[in-house]
């Protein structure tokens, strides 16, 4: 767990991340004409984090995702938000990519007509309220994408680590079987040199023996 807690402070303060700005009305063009939305952008994602964040957040409403042909929209058909209207109502969504991360806009349409603030203060807040829930979860999703590949390599690192810790443990008993076969070889070695200062006498007294016999046996020669 204490990578993870690493992690985030370091991407936070290298990668520029921050909390999602809070989402603004807007009026814009959709496949409805031009209607009023909640839009919010989000930093640092991808349009995979948003789709996700949008599936997580709205499955408790109920509805049916829906991709509307030949458009970058979709539309959340039938949700069923009480906190917004008694019957269900589609949610528009419209996703695009500006600059390092993407504008995530959302349309409610109430049947008769779409969600504003002169609508309903309060309601208008509670969707606004689930656009900012939705950047936020495509932020954290993005962050837990960032700290899953982070965390990996920190695993293979410490992989590594343990690799060059067993191998500087073999090659220090290497070393150790090294050193004793050299004392060995050492203690060896001034065994012999003593053996063959030994043998260098008898050799010798061998070689004088040879001569005395040889000398002998010349005298039979005469």
């Amino acid at each position: 767990m204490k990578y993870k807690f690493v992690l985030v402070a370091l991407f936070a303060y290298s990668l520029g991340f921050s909390q999602v700005a809070n989402p603004t009305e807007v009026t814009e063009t959709m496949s409805k004409g031009t209607q009023t939305g909640i839009s919010i952008f989000i930093p640092h994602v991808s349009d995979d984090d948003i789709e996700d964040a949008v599936k997580d957040i709205t499955k408790q409403y109920k509805g049916k995702l829906r991709k509307i042909k030949r458009s970058n929209e979709t539309f959340i058909d039938d949700a069923l938000i009480s906190e917004i209207s008694t019957n269900t109502i589609d949610i528009h969504q419209v996703v695009e990519k500006i600059d390092n991360g993407y504008k995530y806009t959302a349309f409610f349409n109430l049947g008769g007509r779409f969600l504003d603030k002169a609508y309903s203060p309060e309601k208008f807040a509670y969707a606004m309220d689930l656009v900012k829930k939705i950047g936020n979860k495509a932020s954290e999703n993005h962050m837990d994408e960032l700290l899953k590949d982070e965390n990996k390599a920190l695993e293979k690192l410490e992989d590594n680590k343990k690799d060059l810790a067993k191998e500087n443990e073999k090659a220090a008993k290497d070393i150790e079987k090294a050193k004793d076969l050299i004392a060995k070889n050492e203690n060896t070695i001034q065994d012999n040199i003593k053996m063959l200062e030994s043998k260098t006498g008898d050799i010798e007294k061998q070689r004088q023996k040879v001569i005395d016999l040889q000398s002998q046996k010349a005298l039979f020669n005469n």
